[in-house]
């Protein structure tokens, strides 16, 4: 009896979410996710209790071939607990998304970059982080006075710091993001496009951001070849980017092909496991200070 009760509430949850004069039939499988789903909400909550134990952030080197050098790092965030182990970006960052708990986190994330950002300045002085910012933390936060307040507090120069943003949750809260990006540049820290191409309003929202980079999403770097739809879409990306004089990176390069198709278009600054695997900050500390070029690319 106990069971079909909360089989029978969260079919009546599920109905009430979806609005009113409606009903729902339980799904086991819907159930199941739902369960997991809470359950790595609750690790997450304890992981923020116990100073973020759990978390990890990790680099991941963004190249200019040309140059043979890598100028910029992207933060990513990584998190495990003992039940579940590894869970996929995927899956945790949209619960942190909808619990509300990506703006600790997220706070907590700029820090840890700004962090490596400093500790790196003695090996290239000009290497910037890249740091992905959601939806929920220019909603629902003083995201632009803690990113302010952080770079103040290490004495970080702005330019040294680049938010991504895509424009994924940002569809009904146009006002807002497109504010944000203003008061970005106005405090001269610099606005990446991520995953550009993937969404409708892409074009739109370039017309209206001060973007100083766009970032071709992965999903048009892996099938390319000289005569794919996926090509075409490259090339005028690279060639709008070009027109507006704003840097393209290329994401998810795996393979020396896609290497010599981009820099053949002329997108010279490329990321992806060819040219780099996400690493620690300790082992990026490390591998610069044996003058590796190219952090992770061998790991």
């Amino acid at each position: 009896k106990n069971i079909i009760c909360i089989f029978a509430t969260f079919s009546l949850n599920n109905a009430k979410e979806s609005g009113k004069n409606t009903y729902d039939i339980f799904d086991n499988c819907d159930y199941q996710k739902f369960q997991r789903e809470s359950a790595i909400i609750r690790y997450l909550h304890q992981s923020i209790d116990h100073d973020y134990e759990g978390f990890d952030v990790y680099f991941q080197p963004i190249v200019d071939v040309n140059k043979k050098e890598v100028t910029h790092l992207e933060t990513l965030l990584r998190f495990k607990c003992d039940e579940f182990g590894r869970i996929s970006p995927m899956e945790f960052i949209p619960l942190l998304e909808k619990s509300g708990l990506i703006i600790p986190v997220g706070k907590w994330v700029l820090e840890k970059a700004i962090q490596a950002c400093l500790s790196l300045k003695k090996y290239q002085s000009q290497l910037k982080v890249n740091v992905n910012i959601s939806y929920v933390q220019v909603l629902k936060s003083a995201i632009l006075n803690d990113i302010l307040s952080i770079m103040k507090k290490y004495n970080v120069d702005r330019n040294r710091l680049v938010i991504e943003l895509t424009e994924s949750g940002f569809i009904e809260s146009d006002r807002s993001f497109v504010n944000f990006c203003n008061q970005l540049k106005e405090n001269s820290i610099l606005l990446a496009l991520d995953d550009f191409g993937t969404g409708y309003s892409s074009l739109l929202y370039l017309k209206r951001l001060p973007a100083c980079e766009l970032k071709i999403d992965r999903a048009f770097v892996q099938e390319l070849s000289g005569e794919s739809d996926d090509a075409t879409i490259v090339s005028a990306i690279v060639a709008l980017a070009k027109t507006l004089n704003l840097k393209v990176v290329a994401e998810g390069v795996e393979t020396e092909a896609q290497q010599t198709f981009l820099t053949e278009l002329g997108c010279n600054t490329l990321q992806g496991y060819l040219l780099g695997k996400p690493v620690s900050a300790e082992t990026i500390d490390a591998l610069c200070a044996q003058g590796e070029m190219v952090p992770g690319a061998d790991s």
